[in-house]
């Protein structure tokens, strides 16, 4: 075994020929698919052709006159004698997404059933608005911000709302969690099974030592790591676009995460995430062989995953902007429509960066440096029994 490239095939065998590898990855494609195909069936996501005769003009008051007639409030009295609204009767479908759009926007279906074209622009502002003063931004932050404002075209242009770009990307952040899961228990015996197993020794004495055999192993486990990653991301997607078919592109991605100033085409938006998550399930390989290493225990390497997991739950208050802007960085959440409400930014050789520009480099620059841990670890590593 003097050549890399057969130590290299051994490892990706070994990995793959684990049990918990298949079950792993079986188990959590079927989970994926399973979600997504569950929305659709409990009506959670609706496919709606009707909506394409409005694709391409302007939410304006003319297209809100038109879906005040094409859908009717339903009320209830009280014993007072009030008036609640509980519900829409729907005359016509085409209009159906956006009285939904309008509802989550507007926060009750009152207000979106009467709203008008300044409404909108307005309650776009003020819910940027807050979120910009909630963050805490710097002078230079708030300016960018609103140069990029006056850029935004206003009223919007409708996209199609149902679309599997959008459902794609409003999904992606749990292609991150099942990624990690499913790495987390294929690669946490990469290093540690030598030691478990007790046969470290034996290997070390090789010929091959361990120089040539540390390469091997992390090419083989970042090689499985990207493969799951990549089936279960063609899992989310796949089902999507099945279901939802591949119109509708060009819409806005405000129709899918809200209104801000981040905005681009959800197209945009959905190729930016799936290289991100690419670039995740990367670092989350090495991340798992680096936690491999150093524990030497299969089952450490799992919790502390599931801890990395807890830990991005957590929200810290904008007020502690460097706590708060570095957990917005943990990537198991990353991929989620709140990332298009961070404004907050890097400044870097004189120009600020956005978040989803930063966090690939940043991926990137750990994935480097725990590769390097690792490696170094392994070369230093004793044998104790």
């Amino acid at each position: 075994m003097n050549n890399l490239g057969a130590m290299y095939r051994f490892e990706v065998r070994k990995i793959l020929c684990r049990k918990i590898t298949a079950i792993a990855m079986i188990a959590l494609i079927l989970l994926m698919v399973a979600m997504n195909i569950g929305e659709y069936a409990a009506g959670t996501k609706i496919v709606n052709k009707e909506e394409d005769i409005l694709v391409g003009r302007a939410v304006d008051d003319k297209m809100l006159d038109e879906m005040r007639t094409a859908v009717e409030p339903k009320t209830i009295t009280m014993d007072d004698g009030t008036q609640i609204t509980v519900g829409i009767g729907v005359n016509d479908p085409a209009y159906q997404p956006l009285m939904d759009y309008l509802t989550t926007i507007g926060g009750n279906i009152d207000k979106a059933y009467n709203m008008t074209e300044a409404d909108l622009d307005k309650r776009f502002g003020s819910v940027i608005d807050e979120i910009i003063r909630d963050q805490h931004l710097t002078a230079s932050e708030l300016d960018y911000w609103q140069s990029k404002r006056a850029q935004s075209p206003m009223p919007l242009t409708y996209g199609k709302i149902q679309n599997g770009w959008g459902d794609s990307v409003c999904i992606m952040y749990v292609v991150a969690i099942l990624s990690m899961i499913s790495i987390a228990a294929t690669l946490s015996g990469v290093f540690s099974d030598e030691a478990q197993l007790h046969t470290d020794a034996l290997i070390f004495s090789s010929r091959n030592g361990k120089k040539r055999l540390v390469t091997a192993k992390l090419l083989a486990g970042i090689t499985v790591g990207m493969l799951e990653t990549l089936l279960i991301l063609l899992a989310c997607v796949g089902t999507d676009f099945a279901i939802s078919g591949f119109g509708g592109g060009e819409t806005s991605v405000q129709f899918f995460v809200g209104p801000t100033d981040m905005d681009m085409k959800i197209s945009t938006a959905f190729w930016i995430y799936t290289g991100i998550m690419l670039v995740i399930g990367l670092l989350m390989s090495v991340f798992a062989m680096c936690l491999s290493q150093v524990f030497r225990n299969s089952v450490a390497v799992i919790a502390s995953m599931m801890v990395l997991w807890l830990i991005s739950m957590l929200n810290p208050p904008y007020s502690w902007r460097l706590i708060s802007q570095a957990c917005s960085y943990l990537p198991v959440t990353f991929l989620g429509g709140w990332t298009f409400s961070d404004y907050r930014m890097v400044h870097l050789f004189g120009r600020l960066f956005t978040i989803l520009e930063t966090a690939p480099v940043v991926y990137l620059v750990f994935t480097a440096i725990l590769g390097g841990l690792t490696k170094i670890s392994y070369e230093r590593y004793q044998v104790t029994k």
